[in-house]
């Protein structure tokens, strides 16, 4: 089995340039290189789609989708709008807070905190309510799992770490308990990281819009834009990381 991983399009409905780059270009030339696989199952989006929260952005990405074979699900990051997000009717995009690929069961959880003003907080909160969820998912079954979060559980040692999840350690309490979790796939940090703990791959993809590096200065542009091709064989996962 083959799953492709994007994370953080931060598409604009002006199409403007961040940082010196084009993300809606970048897009475009990702699903390029999707195209060009033949054995891509399905794609997950862990977050960060629209860098405004402006439904037509969100209508913009979807449409650079639309003509994929294979289905395309998503999550919220903190730079999305979820009411938007959630709402609006998509001619690809999926979103399922547990959903079924062969013999894995995928599961969305939402690392997104709010701040007192109202607005999304960059470093990112898993609540307890959502923690008990997933301890509740994973116990069920002997089918293995792959978890779906915006904010990584695992650290750079750099400046990239004042940005994840906040209550890290619950999490990976909670992944560790279950022998059922195969891997963990996040975005956010724009920096692809792969780190194998026990039996699960924790995975971060890189940005498909700005790109950084935990040996740059912050939010420095690194332009290494791309997106990750996870491979899936007797429950065993591995990734390797696609340039755009």
């Amino acid at each position: 089995m083959k799953i492709a991983h994007l994370s953080d399009l931060h598409i604009d409905s002006s199409k403007d340039e961040i940082y010196g780059v084009k993300p809606y270009e970048n897009l475009v030339k990702a699903v390029s290189l999707l195209e060009s696989y033949r054995d891509i199952e399905m794609a997950v989006i862990t977050g960060d789609i629209s860098n405004d929260g402006c439904r037509s952005s969100y209508l913009l990405a979807d449409k650079a989708f639309a003509h994929l074979k294979f289905p395309v699900y998503i999550l919220n990051g903190n730079h999305d709008n979820a009411k938007e997000l959630f709402e609006t009717t998509f001619l690809k995009f999926k979103y399922e807070p547990v959903f079924r690929l062969e013999e894995i069961d995928f599961i969305a959880v939402n690392t997104v905190a709010i701040a007192e003003d109202g607005t999304n907080r960059s470093r990112g909160v898993l609540s307890e309510q959502d923690l008990d969820r997933l301890k509740s998912i994973l116990a069920e079954g002997e089918r293995k799992k792959i978890v779906l979060m915006h904010h990584p559980a695992t650290e750079t040692a750099s400046w990239l770490d004042k940005r994840i999840l906040e209550n890290r350690r619950a999490f990976m309490n909670c992944i560790s308990s279950s022998n059922r979790v195969i891997a963990v796939l996040s975005g956010h940090n724009h920096y692809a990281t792969s780190e194998r703990i026990g039996n699960c791959l924790f995975c971060t993809a890189p940005s498909v819009s700005t790109s950084f590096d935990k040996d740059l200065n912050p939010f420095e542009e690194a332009h290494h834009p791309g997106f990750n091709i996870l491979s899936i064989n007797n429950g065993i996962c591995s990734v390797k990381t696609v340039e755009i």
